[in-house]
């Protein structure tokens, strides 16, 4: 009786292994993606005849063939744009001409039909004038409360410089729209009296 060589290795080592398995899962690809061939190919054949025929088309005219244009779906009008959301603060706020003039600012009459014409648009003016001095105080109010947060900040140094800068422009801001008010106000007093 003889017995097994050994240094005979059993198997045939890794590469069998391999194969089996990239076999296997190559088996189990084709089944599991392969399906539904008969739709797709009815489907591609249905537009290869379609680019063909444009393709045959392009050839004719032009003789020297080439790539031929793809069909195109005709133009449709955009609607209209939409108004984007805003913040009401933002969308209400009367102060336009912060950093860039309003692109619909009236100038002012010259003349007008009737004193009642021009005590209207005054009184307009007037409302508008005392819409814009309200925010200003508001903004007033509001430096108390923002020069606490920047002292409690991070940099309260520089932040203090570049506030005191803030602070000033909405006083002048306040001065202008009390200036504006009582101009107004003057204005409407004399057409009246």
């Amino acid at each position: 009786m003889t017995s097994p060589d050994p240094k005979q290795k059993e198997g045939g080592g890794m590469l069998p292994a391999i194969l089996a398995g990239a076999g296997i899962l190559l088996i189990g690809g084709l089944l599991f993606f392969g399906g539904d061939d008969d739709k797709k190919e009815a489907k591609q054949a249905k537009t290869d005849t379609k680019a063909s025929a444009s393709a045959d088309t392009a050839k004719s005219k032009s003789g020297s063939g080439g790539v031929a244009a793809r069909p195109t779906d005709d133009a449709k009008p955009s609607p209209k744009r939409t108004k984007p959301k805003l913040n009401p603060v933002v969308e209400n706020a009367i102060v336009t001409n912060g950093m860039a003039p309003d692109p619909g600012k009236k100038k002012e009459p010259t003349s007008f039909d009737s004193v009642e014409d021009e005590i209207a648009y005054w009184e307009d003016r007037l409302v508008a004038a005392n819409r814009n001095l309200e925010i200003r105080q508001m903004a007033v109010e509001r430096t108390p409360k923002i020069e606490e947060k920047i002292r409690n900040g991070n940099d309260p140094v520089n932040g203090l410089k570049e506030f005191e800068k803030r602070k000033q422009v909405v006083k002048d801001n306040l001065e202008k729209a009390e200036a504006e008010v009582e101009a107004i106000e003057l204005k409407l007093s004399g057409l009246k009296g």
